[in-house]
Protein backbone atom coordinates (compact mmCIF):
# COMPACT_ATOMS: atom_id res chain seq x y z
CA UNK A 1 0.00 0.00 0.00
CA UNK A 2 1.13 3.45 -0.66
CA UNK A 3 1.08 6.64 1.97
CA UNK A 4 -2.09 8.62 1.21
CA UNK A 5 -1.25 11.87 -1.20
CA UNK A 6 -2.04 14.76 0.69
CA UNK A 7 -1.58 18.42 -0.51
CA UNK A 8 1.05 19.90 2.21
CA UNK A 9 0.83 23.45 2.18
CA UNK A 10 3.72 25.82 2.80
CA UNK A 11 5.09 25.89 5.91
CA UNK A 12 3.67 22.74 7.55
CA UNK A 13 6.61 20.07 7.84
CA UNK A 14 5.48 16.26 8.33
CA UNK A 15 6.48 14.91 11.04
CA UNK A 16 5.79 10.98 11.12
CA UNK A 17 3.39 9.20 8.59
CA UNK A 18 1.91 5.91 8.47
CA UNK A 19 -1.13 7.29 6.86
CA UNK A 20 -2.18 5.03 4.10
CA UNK A 21 -4.41 4.94 1.08
CA UNK A 22 -6.13 2.29 2.75
CA UNK A 23 -10.01 2.10 4.02
CA UNK A 24 -10.68 0.04 7.39
CA UNK A 25 -11.71 -4.01 5.95
CA UNK A 26 -10.35 -7.21 7.14
CA UNK A 27 -6.48 -7.97 6.61
CA UNK A 28 -5.60 -4.50 6.88
CA UNK A 29 -6.03 -4.10 10.51
CA UNK A 30 -2.60 -3.19 10.56
CA UNK A 31 -2.44 -0.35 8.89
CA UNK A 32 -4.84 1.26 11.72
CA UNK A 33 -2.44 1.15 14.77
CA UNK A 34 -0.39 3.30 16.64
CA UNK A 35 -0.27 6.18 18.78
CA UNK A 36 -0.17 8.20 15.96
CA UNK A 37 -1.12 7.60 11.72
CA UNK A 38 0.08 11.41 11.26
CA UNK A 39 1.72 14.30 12.56
CA UNK A 40 2.15 18.08 10.82
CA UNK A 41 3.16 21.20 12.17
CA UNK A 42 4.03 24.62 10.89
CA UNK A 43 6.02 26.59 12.97
CA UNK A 44 5.18 30.14 12.00
CA UNK A 45 1.77 29.08 13.00
CA UNK A 46 2.80 27.10 16.23
CA UNK A 47 0.00 24.81 15.15
CA UNK A 48 0.28 20.94 15.13
CA UNK A 49 -2.13 18.30 14.05
CA UNK A 50 -2.14 14.92 15.09
CA UNK A 51 -4.19 12.01 13.51
CA UNK A 52 -5.04 9.17 15.14
CA UNK A 53 -7.07 5.85 14.39
CA UNK A 54 -9.66 4.99 17.52
CA UNK A 55 -9.85 2.50 18.92
CA UNK A 56 -6.82 1.10 17.45
CA UNK A 57 -7.16 -2.18 15.12
CA UNK A 58 -10.79 -1.99 15.26
CA UNK A 59 -12.12 -1.78 11.73
CA UNK A 60 -15.09 -0.15 13.30
CA UNK A 61 -13.41 3.13 14.95
CA UNK A 62 -13.08 6.61 13.44
CA UNK A 63 -10.02 8.77 12.21
CA UNK A 64 -9.72 11.64 15.33
CA UNK A 65 -7.74 14.38 14.50
CA UNK A 66 -6.46 17.15 17.45
CA UNK A 67 -5.37 20.82 16.19
CA UNK A 68 -2.83 21.91 18.91
CA UNK A 69 -1.32 25.47 19.35
CA UNK A 70 2.15 24.98 20.75
CA UNK A 71 5.26 26.70 22.50
CA UNK A 72 8.48 26.34 21.43
CA UNK A 73 11.37 26.24 23.58
CA UNK A 74 14.86 26.79 22.60
CA UNK A 75 17.08 24.37 23.46
CA UNK A 76 20.97 24.92 23.93
CA UNK A 77 22.28 21.54 24.07
CA UNK A 78 20.66 20.52 20.30
CA UNK A 79 20.45 24.47 19.10
CA UNK A 80 17.03 23.39 17.72
CA UNK A 81 13.83 24.35 18.70
CA UNK A 82 11.75 21.86 21.27
CA UNK A 83 7.46 22.01 20.57
CA UNK A 84 5.75 21.68 23.44
CA UNK A 85 1.67 21.32 22.44
CA UNK A 86 -0.96 22.12 24.74
CA UNK A 87 -2.37 18.76 24.63
CA UNK A 88 -5.28 19.93 27.86
CA UNK A 89 -7.04 22.44 25.49
CA UNK A 90 -6.91 21.17 21.64
CA UNK A 91 -7.95 24.19 19.87
CA UNK A 92 -9.91 21.86 17.68
CA UNK A 93 -10.98 18.45 17.41
CA UNK A 94 -12.93 16.44 15.10
CA UNK A 95 -13.40 12.83 14.09
CA UNK A 96 -14.66 10.67 10.94
CA UNK A 97 -14.56 7.34 9.45
CA UNK A 98 -14.26 8.60 5.85
CA UNK A 99 -10.45 9.16 4.55
CA UNK A 100 -11.65 11.22 2.06
CA UNK A 101 -13.60 13.60 4.12
CA UNK A 102 -10.70 13.44 6.40
CA UNK A 103 -8.28 14.45 4.01
CA UNK A 104 -10.43 17.01 2.24
CA UNK A 105 -10.58 18.23 6.01
CA UNK A 106 -6.66 18.10 6.87
CA UNK A 107 -5.85 20.61 3.43
CA UNK A 108 -8.48 22.83 4.55
CA UNK A 109 -7.03 23.25 7.61
CA UNK A 110 -3.35 23.84 7.01
CA UNK A 111 -4.85 26.65 4.36
CA UNK A 112 -6.48 28.59 7.10
CA UNK A 113 -5.78 27.65 10.53
CA UNK A 114 -4.38 31.03 12.50
CA UNK A 115 -1.49 32.05 13.88
CA UNK A 116 -1.03 31.10 17.54
CA UNK A 117 0.39 34.11 19.49
CA UNK A 118 3.04 32.74 22.15
CA UNK A 119 1.79 34.90 25.18
CA UNK A 120 4.97 34.49 27.28
CA UNK A 121 7.61 37.13 27.64
CA UNK A 122 10.23 36.08 24.89
CA UNK A 123 13.83 37.66 24.81
CA UNK A 124 14.01 36.03 21.52
CA UNK A 125 12.10 33.10 19.73
CA UNK A 126 12.19 30.15 21.74
CA UNK A 127 13.25 31.94 24.67
CA UNK A 128 11.90 32.85 27.99
CA UNK A 129 12.99 36.19 29.58
CA UNK A 130 11.74 34.35 33.13
CA UNK A 131 11.87 37.44 35.05
CA UNK A 132 9.57 39.27 33.30
CA UNK A 133 7.63 36.20 32.17
CA UNK A 134 7.11 35.34 36.27
CA UNK A 135 5.45 39.15 35.88
CA UNK A 136 3.27 38.36 33.75
CA UNK A 137 2.25 35.32 35.43
CA UNK A 138 1.82 37.28 38.80
CA UNK A 139 -0.15 40.02 37.13
CA UNK A 140 -2.31 37.32 35.76
CA UNK A 141 -2.85 35.69 39.13
CA UNK A 142 -3.15 38.76 41.23
CA UNK A 143 -3.67 42.07 38.86
CA UNK A 144 -1.75 45.08 39.08
CA UNK A 145 -0.47 46.13 43.18
CA UNK A 146 1.65 49.43 43.57
CA UNK A 147 5.17 46.82 43.75
CA UNK A 148 4.63 44.65 40.98
CA UNK A 149 4.26 47.99 38.40
CA UNK A 150 7.17 49.19 40.05
CA UNK A 151 9.09 45.78 40.29
CA UNK A 152 8.32 46.20 36.36
CA UNK A 153 9.73 49.78 35.52
CA UNK A 154 12.47 48.62 37.56
CA UNK A 155 13.86 45.55 36.34
CA UNK A 156 10.97 44.65 33.65
CA UNK A 157 11.56 44.50 29.97
CA UNK A 158 9.94 46.68 27.30
CA UNK A 159 7.73 43.49 26.17
CA UNK A 160 6.11 43.04 29.78
CA UNK A 161 5.76 47.14 30.14
CA UNK A 162 3.95 46.89 27.03
CA UNK A 163 1.98 44.29 28.05
CA UNK A 164 1.08 45.79 31.61
CA UNK A 165 0.27 49.02 29.37
CA UNK A 166 -2.58 47.16 26.99
CA UNK A 167 -4.29 46.34 30.31
CA UNK A 168 -7.55 48.03 30.15
CA UNK A 169 -8.14 49.32 33.45
CA UNK A 170 -5.09 50.78 34.30
CA UNK A 171 -5.38 53.60 36.63
CA UNK A 172 -3.82 57.15 35.85
CA UNK A 173 -1.63 57.56 38.14
CA UNK A 174 0.11 54.28 36.45
CA UNK A 175 -0.08 55.34 33.01
CA UNK A 176 1.88 58.68 34.23
CA UNK A 177 4.76 56.47 36.13
CA UNK A 178 5.19 54.65 32.54
CA UNK A 179 5.29 58.21 31.04
CA UNK A 180 8.49 59.45 32.75
CA UNK A 181 10.00 55.91 33.83
CA UNK A 182 9.55 53.39 30.85
CA UNK A 183 12.15 51.37 29.89
CA UNK A 184 12.51 52.90 25.99
CA UNK A 185 10.57 55.72 24.19
CA UNK A 186 8.68 53.29 22.43
CA UNK A 187 7.08 52.38 25.90
CA UNK A 188 6.54 56.13 27.47
CA UNK A 189 4.81 56.65 23.82
CA UNK A 190 2.62 54.30 24.64
CA UNK A 191 1.98 55.31 27.67
CA UNK A 192 1.47 59.19 26.33
CA UNK A 193 -0.73 58.09 23.90
CA UNK A 194 -2.90 56.30 26.38
CA UNK A 195 -2.88 59.28 28.58
CA UNK A 196 -4.66 61.09 25.76
CA UNK A 197 -6.92 58.63 24.71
Amino acid sequence: MKLQPLRIEAGWLVNYNQFYEVDPAPGYEHYFEGSSLLILHNNSRLKLIDVQWRPEKDLGGEYQVEVLNFLENFNTQTNEFDIVPNWENPFLAFSTKSRINLVNKLEELMRILPVYEDPRITVKRGLVDELSEAYRLELLEKGISTTLVQEILKKGNPAIQNHLLDLQELPREIILMFKEKGTNKKVRNKAIQKLKS
